[in-house]
């Protein structure tokens, strides 16, 4: 759908081309007009579409078609690589236009602004395969996936610096929706498992992400520096006052007297070398897993209910209304525009209105988000049938009696 518009996108199967094999074709519909307005035609299989005012962006597999939205005319083809997902976004309210969508290489992220080539870059985010991207309504910042599922990063689109780094958890799963916030401090993340994850983008933890996960103490505390700022023992003993180093849980006192100097000296050596010792090996084990443990955990959970999680939340509901075919891999969900609350789409058929603080510390923990309702947003009717146009329907009095004239018409459909 096009925004709030009349204007709805569906892919659909080309009957009257014997060649095509798959859904190849894009149809523009006017509900206002309850017509057909535009035909899109495509030789692979259609794998998405993304609307724009503006611009109409078909996703296949291999390629991605940039259309003009008033006369339907090819702008722009970008080569990609393999996208069975249809990954493609494009920024609402950016000017001009800001597409994101995959590179030539795995785990690549291209961001295509307008026609212009020389704004446009490549970026690479993942080691593997892209599952998931979201951009924001400027188009400032992307947010990314991968095949794992673990970690979800979120980067400027003007120049590709990594922002953030979120862990989901270390469980690899299947991305299945990712979501800004209107004011780009909070990132939905929904997946085929039954939690999703709402995480808090703070400027601060940005500024310790970009400075590849060491923050400025960290930096400040290097055993180098505790070297340097180490006491003059000749002049604390010239001067006859008595000072102390400190080293972690360690204090060192020096005694000014000329006896003890040496064995002051001895434990202010041996204190430093301890010091660089333990920092060293903390470096040694960062080397190895640096980024799991500089990762933001979630500011907020919910959990999906009445999801077996033993089936991770692919086939563990009551109802599950998707087809055979369907590619629908987890739920989708999306913020509130005002409120701190959010909402979840399940493929169960219900959707899940949910609030969270957003002003509580982050050092409490994560905190579960609150239920507030549960509404059925589509049913499952396997006896449903599309029937034709009735045209005039007939009407009848309603009541006891049907020689009362004051009672209601009910209209019969």
């Amino acid at each position: 759908m096009l925004f709030k518009t009349n204007i709805f996108a569906m892919v659909t199967v080309a009957d009257d081309d014997p060649s095509a094999n798959g859904a190849n074709k894009v149809q523009i519909w006017d509900d206002q007009k309850g017509k057909f307005v535009g035909e899109l035609r495509s030789r692979n299989e259609v794998k998405g579409v993304v609307l724009r005012r503006d611009v109409i962006a078909m996703v296949c597999e291999y390629a991605i078609y940039v259309y003009t939205c008033d006369k339907l005319r090819v702008i722009l083809h970008l080569t990609t690589n393999a996208n069975p997902r249809g990954l493609c976004v494009l920024a609402p309210a950016s000017d001009p236009w800001i597409l994101c969508c995959p590179g030539q290489s795995t785990g690549a992220v291209r961001v295509q602004v307008g026609q212009d080539d020389h704004a446009t870059h490549v970026f690479t985010a993942h080691n593997t395969a892209l599952a998931g991207l979201a951009l924001n309504s400027t188009g400032s910042l992307v947010a990314t996936a991968s095949e794992m599922g673990t970690v979800v990063k979120v980067f400027q689109t003007v120049d590709g610096q990594l922002l953030y780094r979120l862990r989901r958890s270390a469980r690899p799963t299947t991305i299945s929706s990712l979501a800004f916030r209107a004011d780009d401090k909070f990132l939905a993340v929904a997946s085929s498992s039954p939690t999703v994850h709402i995480f808090k983008l703070d400027p601060d933890e940005a500024t310790r992400v970009s400075n590849d996960g060491v923050d400025d103490a960290a930096r400040r505390s290097s055993p180098r520096d505790e070297v340097q700022r180490t006491p003059s023992c000749g002049s604390n003993a010239a001067e006859g006052a008595t000072s102390s180093f400190a080293s972690g849980d360690a204090d060192v006192r020096i005694n000014p007297t000329i006896d003890n100097i040496a064995s002051s000296i001895q434990k202010v050596v041996s204190t430093v070398a301890s010091r660089a010792a333990v920092e060293t090996m903390s470096e040694v084990v960062k080397g190895v897993m640096p980024r799991y443990f500089n990762d933001l955990r979630s500011f907020a959970q919910f959990r999906i209910p009445d999801v077996d999680a033993s089936s991770g939340g692919a086939a563990g509901t009551a109802i599950d209304a998707r087809c055979k075919q369907s590619q629908i891999i987890g739920p989708q969900v999306a913020f509130h525009k005002s409120e701190p609350k959010f909402f979840v789409l399940h493929h169960s058929g219900v959707i899940y209105e949910c609030s969270f603080n957003e002003i509580c510390e982050p050092n409490s923990g994560t905190q579960e988000c609150g239920f507030q309702s549960a509404t059925t947003w589509f049913a499952v009717r396997p006896d449903f049938k599309v029937q034709g146009l009735a045209g005039r329907c007939a009407t009848v009095a309603g009541g006891a009696d049907e020689d009362d004239r004051e009672a209601d018409e009910w209209q019969l459909l």
